[in-house]
Order: C-alpha cells, then structure tokens, then sequence
C-alpha cells in the first residue's frame, strides 16, 4: 500500500506539473493575443485618424469646385466635383466607423451618463431627419406613450449614435411613399424600463438573417450591399454601444 500511494504520489505530481505547464502556456497565449489585439487597435486609431486629415482636405476642395461659386466650371465639371464629394463623404464614413470599432475593441469607449429628457432626443431626431423624410417623400412619424419617463439615465451621444444608425438604415431601405416610426414605449412589467423602435415599411428582414446582420461587415445579402452600399459596420457598433449601456438591442 505505501508503494502504491507513492506511485499515486509521483504520478499526481506529474500531473500537476502538466497541468501547471498549460496553464503557463494558455496564459502567455492570452497576453500575446491581448497584445496583438491592442497592436491592432492601437494601429486602426492611428491610422483612421492619419487618413482622415488629408480627406477631410479633399472634401473641402471638392465641395468648393461643386459649389461654382465662380461659375467657370461647367455641369459636367460641377457633377465629377460632386461625385468626389459624395465618394469622400462615404469613405470618410467608413474610417469613423472603423475606429469606433477598434475604440470598442480596445475598451476605449468613454461613456457620459447622465440624465437625458426623452423630448431632447425626440428634438434631435426631427432636426436631422425631417429634411431626408422630405426629400425621400418618406412619412417620419414619432410616438411618445404616456406613461414612459420624461428622462432616462445613458450617454445620450451613444445612445443617439444607435438611434441615428438605425434610421439611417430605415431611410436607405424604404422606399419613396413609405413610412418610418420611431417610438418611445414603456416595457410591459417592467416600470423602470423604456423601449425605442424604429418600425419601417422597407424591403425587411429574413428571420433566418436578423443574427447575421449585427455581424461586422455584413449584409442580409450581397446584392443588398451591391444595391444599396454602406459599410455594413453600423448595427455591428450600435450592439456593442448598447450592451455597454447595459441594454439590448
């Protein structure tokens, strides 16, 4: 017996040394991966802003030419201008979007909170959005129920950003004569809580697609992407923003 419990010994020795050297090793692996993440990051930040400042010169210059104020281009001149800027616009979207998500990555994301009232958000949804709604002969139409609070407790630049993402979206997929919804409700059984929707009559959906989408750089499909552009990172960040916020989404 006592030379078995000395095998039994050794051989559990053994074990916790293996066991000691994994762990070790997993680790180092968490810390090279860690620092590979923060070198990632770290170089996204750098970068979008490296490229930003040269565009943000190329989109002063193009709305300039696009503007004629002059009047020595003419419209075809007037019209490559615009396409520059437009181009410039998207791209300098892009880089945005790229370094919130590298921000978020990285733990970088500072939040705000504070107390919001729901009619300064309800001002500032009309504010930008009412002149596309016109424009894109789309009915804008904002629900207050009674019974919600007449603040809420967030970062009400995050929590924009989500909104603003989300009727972007809403307007580049519903069609001219359609209608888009944005309403403030209160959560059934839960008094303390608030839900925002943004209810549209675009082209929907998929249910087998609606996981996929708050993926980065994803789409429901290519042809949608194709079709109708964008960067396909927005509803990537508007998820990690709210689950910051301590929501969902």
């Amino acid at each position: 017996q006592e030379e078995e419990l000395k095998q039994i010994n050794v051989e559990l020795k053994e074990r916790n040394e293996a066991i000691e050297n994994a762990r070790q090793a997993l680790t180092l692996k968490a810390k090279e991966l860690e620092m590979t993440s923060r070198y990632k990051s770290e170089f996204l930040a750098n970068m979008s802003h490296e490229l930003r400042t040269p565009l943000n010169s190329v989109l002063i210059l193009a709305k300039l030419l696009a503007d004629n104020n002059t009047q020595n281009l003419n419209t075809k001149q007037i019209e490559y201008a615009n396409i520059i800027y437009k181009s410039g616009n998207d791209l300098l979207q892009l880089i945005n979007d790229i370094l919130d998500l590298s921000k978020i990555e990285s733990g970088k994301i500072d939040l705000v909170i504070e107390d919001v009232p729901i009619q300064s958000l309800v001002t500032d949804i009309q504010q930008l959005f009412s002149v596309v709604a016109s424009e894109k002969n789309i009915h804008l139409q904002i629900e207050q129920q009674q019974d919600i609070p007449a603040e809420i407790h967030t970062d009400k630049q995050r929590l924009f950003q989500v909104i603003k993402n989300l009727l972007s979206n809403a307007f580049k997929f519903t069609p001219g004569g359609g209608k888009i919804t944005v309403d403030f409700r209160s959560v059934p059984g839960r008094t303390a809580e608030m839900a925002i929707r943004v209810i549209d009559t675009g082209i929907g959906i998929a249910p087998d697609k609606q996981k996929l989408i708050f993926e980065a750089f994803q789409q429901a499909d290519g042809s949608t992407s194709r079709k109708y552009g964008g960067t396909c990172l927005g509803l990537s960040i508007s998820s990690e923003l709210i689950r910051l916020l301590g929501c969902s989404i």
